[in-house]
């Protein structure tokens, strides 16, 4: 009883915690080129969602189009509720700028709910089939608060990449495969984790069956959009995500920010990056390849892998360590590793720390803060105004206001070192993650431990070359 009592008590501190981090802000950079998506469909037509990001970028559409339509149906159906209750007498008494603080909050609870419900569906999932230290771990996990404070889809993307995995596991596979498909959708982080799908299979017809469903699932979404305007999809897809130089949180936008973003190292990094990447990750595949049946093996599997994006991705922004979370913790509670926990919670900090310093600090001199996925310049001041725009657009002025007059000089000491500060936090940041990626995860203790895992994949690549001969001639 005692216990249901606390479990209780931690689950509506955590719900308190949500809902200020749904209510009181998000991510307004984000947020203008998602409402423009709302102006496209409403006043174009659904079609022509990625025909705009040729006449203005602000327009684009860099996700697959089940992420798209989850915020244009949320976010209208609150500006329905919005005008229903601004038109009633109930606001009679309140002042113009209590009513717009009211019409955005109102937008900002409809638009996060599918973001918010995709949280305790995963905890649901984990409570069910882990316990509730585990769930405690992911509901009180600092890159779910960031993620939906400034509205990012990767909660709803993780739900799917966790159930779907739950099915591999469980050899159900079709399922698997929707699951995946739906989370692919949304964001296409399951689509590189196929591999390890093939590796947990038992056989060559469950594989063909996951990945047939996958792809079937896929394919009913996006065909559509793809069949109206191909090149339009593939360019918004494909295109802006090529172009991006190194971003925020990845190793190799240290050498970016130490040679002040000089054009010709953005341009070998941008370059050379791929080679380095496939190779860590067909690496990391051979090295904690799963065994079939065996969730452990494959929830560590996919930790490891997904890991390799968090740190070596050209792209790498604090929300995507949610995409790892889940499985981190079923692995690093389940092992009782105080270390790992500790890292991982000091790698969110940090993950935190940088992105918001990088904005804030401008913000509280008056001066631009260099966006990297666009290579331009903005208003740092009015994207924060802009983000808190409502029922913490006060407190959020006010504190910008008391850190100038109370701390100038420290402000321009950051501003003037940015980028060396920056560096500094995203070698920690990766340090940390490199440490459960080797330590926590691999088991290799020692650099003789890594050695002798390295020289086994020769070893591992050569059975799994033979396993896919062997199965392609059945």
């Amino acid at each position: 009883m005692l216990l249901m009592r606390r479990l209780w008590i931690e689950l509506a501190i955590a719900t308190v915690l949500l809902l200020l981090a749904v209510i009181f802000v998000w991510n307004y950079y984000d947020i203008f080129i998602f409402m423009n998506w709302v102006r496209t469909v409403q006043e174009l037509g659904l079609f022509k969602l990625y025909a705009m990001y040729r006449y203005n970028i602000s327009y684009r559409v860099v996700y697959f189009p089940l992420a798209p339509l989850t915020f244009i149906g949320s976010y209208s159906l609150g500006e329905t509720v919005s005008k229903i209750i601004v038109s009633s007498k109930l606001i009679i008494t309140m002042t113009p700028e209590q009513i717009e603080a009211l019409k955005v909050t109102i937008l900002r609870i409809f638009s996060k709910l599918p973001l918010l419900l995709s949280a305790y569906l995963i905890a649901y999932i984990l409570y069910k089939r882990e316990g509730w230290e585990v769930t405690r771990w992911w509901l009180y996990n600092i890159p779910l608060f960031v993620t939906i404070a400034t509205y990012q889809f990767d909660p709803i993307m993780v739900f799917f990449l966790l159930l779907g995995s739950y099915y591999i596991a469980e050899n159900k596979w079709i399922r698997a495969g929707i699951a995946w498909g739906l989370g692919a959708a949304i964001k296409y982080i399951p689509l590189p984790l196929v591999p390890i799908a093939y590796l947990a299979s038992r056989n060559r017809h469950n594989f063909i069956r996951f990945l047939a469903s996958l792809a079937i699932t896929v394919g009913l979404i996006a065909t559509p959009f793809m069949i109206v305007n191909p090149q339009d999809f593939l360019n918004n897809i494909l295109e802006f995500h090529g172009n991006r130089p190194p971003q925020y949180l990845s190793i190799f936008n240290i050498p970016v920010l130490l040679s002040n973003r000089d054009v010709n190292v953005v341009d070998a990094v941008t370059k050379s990056w791929p080679v380095l990447f496939i190779l860590i990750y067909a690496l990391v595949i051979l090295l904690f390849r799963p065994k079939p049946g065996d969730k452990e093996s494959l929830f560590r599997s996919l930790a490891a892998v997904l890991l390799v994006f968090i740190i070596f991705s050209k792209v790498v922004n604090p929300n995507y360590l949610l995409w790892a979370y889940p499985f981190l913790v079923c692995i690093l509670v389940k092992k009782q590793s105080k270390l790992g926990l500790r890292l991982l919670v000091l790698a969110t900090i940090i993950a935190t720390i940088w992105p918001g310093i990088y904005l804030y600090v401008p913000a509280v001199l008056g001066k631009p803060a260099y966006i990297e996925e666009v290579m331009q310049y903005y208003n740092a001041r009015i994207l924060i105004e802009k983000s808190f725009q409502g029922l913490g657009e006060h407190i959020i002025l006010k504190l910008l206001e008391l850190s100038g007059h109370g701390f100038g000089p420290v402000f321009e000491f950051l501003y003037m070192n940015l980028n060396l500060i920056g560096a500094l936090l995203i070698i920690s940041y990766a340090l940390m993650l490199f440490h459960i990626l080797i330590v926590e995860l691999g088991n290799m203790r020692s650099i003789k431990d890594i050695v002798n895992a390295i020289r086994n994949t020769r070893q591992k690549l050569l059975s799994l070359i033979r396993e896919f001969q062997h199965t392609s001639g059945k």
